[in-house]
């Protein structure tokens, strides 16, 4: 049923879902590996789309506490129903300061993201930073992935950009070519502080 609903949602809004496919079990295990989670990390995913890696991360730390962020509603319906340790927040993520204080969301050690980046604006990808920002621990590790198509491409230059702005340490893996499509991971750590990164961005 979740593959039904996600290829219905890209056939409905592909520029919010932008993946032919969900992420493979592969790709999971790399992005929670990289993730480097440990016992009390709370953790939010962006773009929990089919639960791909909200389900490894669920069965790999079922303990900690999971804020997985889904625009989609169908989809959102249905993560919470197969996953209901987590918190399933249905809003988009720009709406994070807004909704942190209902659902009891103060830090967060560890981001896993699924969002499409390559299509989007650097505007739309910075606003989602900075909202992300003032939540963010002084160790935390944002984790996320690209397509290798979409590097070959000159799509990823932005959000690397944006990211070393914000993070002191960015780097990525070899790309898991059993994905499909292939992707590989970008991982961020060390955030800077909201001043510092405006200030870097000028």
């Amino acid at each position: 049923m979740s593959l039904l609903l996600f290829l219905k949602d890209v056939l409905i809004n592909p520029m919010q879902v932008g993946a032919i496919a969900p992420s493979g079990p592969d790709l999971a295990r790399v992005i929670v590996d990289t993730a480097q989670i440990e016992v009390g990390h709370t953790i939010v995913e962006l773009g929990a789309g089919s639960g791909s890696f909200t389900r490894e991360i669920v069965n790999r730390h079922p303990d900690n506490r999971l804020f997985a962020f889904e625009i989609s509603l169908r989809l959102g319906d249905e993560l919470t129903k197969r996953f209901p340790s987590a918190n399933v927040v249905v809003a988009p993520v720009e709406d994070l300061p807004k909704v942190a204080p209902a659902i009891g969301l103060r830090q967060i050690d560890r981001i896993v993201s699924g969002l499409p980046w390559a299509l989007w604006s650097d505007e739309r990808q910075s606003a989602i930073f900075d909202a992300l920002l003032p939540f963010l621990a002084p160790n935390a590790r944002f984790v996320t992935f690209h397509y290798v198509h979409s590097r070959a491409l000159g799509r990823v230059r932005g959000t690397r950009r944006l990211l070393q702005e914000r993070f002191a340490h960015v780097t990525n893996s070899e790309p898991v070519w059993s994905n499909l499509p292939p992707a590989y991971v970008h991982i961020a750590e060390n955030p800077r502080s909201q001043t510092q990164a405006f200030a870097e961005s000028r």
